[in-house]
Order: structure tokens, then C-alpha cells, then sequence
């Protein structure tokens, strides 16, 4: 009987070894998706909200973020510097950076605020720093568009990800 038991133990044990080894792991260290939510320009400054999305399966703790925004072959806007979120698995965080440079935006905004231009094409790269991965590269390729009834307020739709191309 106490045999009987024994390999039961020994098959129940090994059944539970080859469970876990076949199981399979946990997505982690891939970059996020990063796009545009929103820009907003008023005589001070501009200001970008940005959709990250974790697409991992564990937690993100973003320490830095280094985000260049360019359009039509010219800089639009950049920030790079200490930035903090802690994003869930599988979830998106919007985070806001004002008093953005963007020269180059104000009179590309102004042509798209005024109806000059129907959209504005832009490529968004950068990439942020974690603890546990280091950078993670991103980019995402889009419009901008007027918010009807909201001047200087502008939002984006997609054209073409990191994950399409």
C-alpha cells in the first residue's frame, strides 16, 4: 500500500512539473504603444497627451520617456527627461506634457486650425526607460485633425503602427 501511494506521489508530482514547464510565460519587455490622445495650442505653450498602452502581461514602471514628434521632414516637438508611471498589465495610461517646444508646430497647427490644410501628417518615435527592460523603442505614424468646435485643440487617427508595417 505504501508503494501504491509513493508512485501516486511520484506521478502526481512529475504531472505538476510538466504542467508548469509547458505553461506558457508571461509576455514581458515589449515596448509600449504610444500614440497621440490630444494637442493643444494656446498662445503659451503646447501641450500633447499620449495614450501608453502596456501591452505586456506584467506591471511597467516607466522611469524616462524621450518623445519626438516630426512633420512633413521637419521637428514638430520633443520632450526627453524624467518621467514616472507605473502602468498595469494590458492597460493604457495618458500622460500630459505641456510647455512643449514647437516652433515648427505653431505655424503647422495654424495652417491645420484655419482649414489651410485638411490634416496633418506626423511621425511620433521615441522611447521610454525601465527598471527591469532599459529603453524600449516605439513609433506610430498619423493625422492630426481640427476638434470641430474647440479651436486649437487637435487629435489624431492612425495610419500606420509598428505593428502593421
Amino acid at each position: 500500500m505504501e508503494f501504491m501511494k509513493l508512485r501516486l506521489y511520484t506521478l502526481m508530482l512529475v504531472g505538476l512539473v510538466l504542467c508548469s514547464a509547458c505553461a506558457p510565460n508571461k509576455i514581458r519587455g515589449n515596448p509600449p504603444f504610444v500614440s497621440i490622445a490630444s494637442v493643444t495650442m494656446t498662445d503659451q505653450a503646447l501641450v500633447a497627451g499620449f495614450d501608453v498602452r502596456n501591452i505586456n502581461e506584467v506591471a511597467m514602471a516607466i522611469d524616462s520617456v524621450d518623445i519626438t514628434i516630426s512633420s512633413k521632414g521637419s521637428e514638430f516637438s520633443r520632450y526627453s527627461g524624467p518621467y514616472s508611471l507605473n502602468i498595469d498589465p494590458n492597460t493604457t495610461e495618458t500622460i500630459t506634457l505641456d510647455k512643449l517646444p514647437g516652433e515648427n508646430a505653431r505655424g503647422q497647427l495654424a495652417d491645420l486650425q484655419s482649414g489651410k490644410i485638411a490634416s496633418l501628417p506626423f511621425a511620433l518615435q521615441g522611447r521610454v526607460h525601465t527598471a527591469e527592460d532599459g529603453y524600449l523603442d516605439f513609433k506610430h505614424e498619423g493625422y492630426l485633425y481640427t476638434v470641430p468646435g474647440k479651436p486649437g485643440q487637435f487629435r489624431s487617427a492612425t495610419s500606420r503602427t509598428r505593428e502593421q508595417q
